[in-house]
């Protein structure tokens, strides 16, 4: 019985530092956001701003699933790589972020975007 009650309180507090853990990742992906991002997809994330031919992402959802299904993968490499799903380069002014952002900063970013919604 003892045994069974430890294990619980244990897999609690795993549970309650994993929400801390998202929601630290989550602040600091909206900083990074703000100070990276913003300019071209807007604070919320709308996107829609003209580049020539080229017109800024909306990373708002439903836009976001559209466009990368889901997959961190996917949008990690658009972040640091500047490249879509077939390996090609995103629009210019798209700039790859490798070098100036860590993977870590980046997932950050997207638990982020992932709480945008249009």
């Amino acid at each position: 019985m003892l045994k069974r009650v430890l294990s619980g309180i244990a897999f609690s507090i795993v549970l309650a530092g994993g929400s801390l853990a998202d929601a630290n990742s989550v602040s600091a992906g909206k900083a990074l956001y703000v100070s990276h991002c913003s300019g071209c997809h807007r604070a919320n994330g709308a996107g829609g701003l003209h580049f020539g031919k080229a017109v800024s992402a909306d990373l708002q959802a439903p836009g976001l699933e559209n466009t990368y299904h889901h997959s961190t993968k996917l949008l990690v490499r658009a972040i640091l790589d500047a490249r879509d799903e077939d390996g090609d380069r995103l629009d210019r002014p798209m700039p790859a972020w490798k070098g100036r952002l860590s993977r870590a900063q980046a997932l950050d970013i997207i638990a982020f975007l992932k709480t945008l919604h249009a």
